[in-house]
């Protein structure tokens, strides 16, 4: 197959999307593209996230999860960290899979694992 897949855009829950594509314009450095009563779009470079809504799940009950690759992890960390929004339980850490990631949770409970990979390694693993 000669496809080559260029990006994935995760869809996400969101209680208000005009809140929530805030959030991500000014926690995350993201640039809003669109907004209406029940879509949004957001986007940072070649990483983009659309949000539905409106959602009525809780913050505390949602169960949804995205994963963004960066480079540069320890300035973005940094930042996160400097505004209180990295997860209690994902710190800046390496994984055995071949990424230092960390995570933290928007304004509606979805959490956003942010993810590089080691120098040198391969995350495609041998297959």
């Amino acid at each position: 197959m000669t496809t080559e897949f260029v990006t994935t855009v995760p869809i996400i829950p969101a209680r208000d999307i005009e809140a929530s594509t805030a959030w991500y314009r000014d926690k995350l450095g993201f640039e809003i593209f669109h907004t209406e009563d029940e879509y949004g779009i957001v986007g940072r470079g070649e990483s983009w996230v659309h949000f539905w809504g409106p959602s009525e799940i809780e913050p505390k009950d949602s169960m949804t999860m995205i994963r963004i690759g960066v480079r540069g992890i320890d300035e973005l960390h940094s930042h996160c960290s400097d505004l209180g929004i990295v997860h209690p339980n994902a710190p800046l850490e390496p994984k055995p899979w071949g990424f230092r990631e960390f995570a933290v949770s928007d304004a509606d409970g979805n959490l956003v694992t942010f993810f590089e990979a080691h120098e040198g390694d391969d995350p495609r693993g041998s297959t």
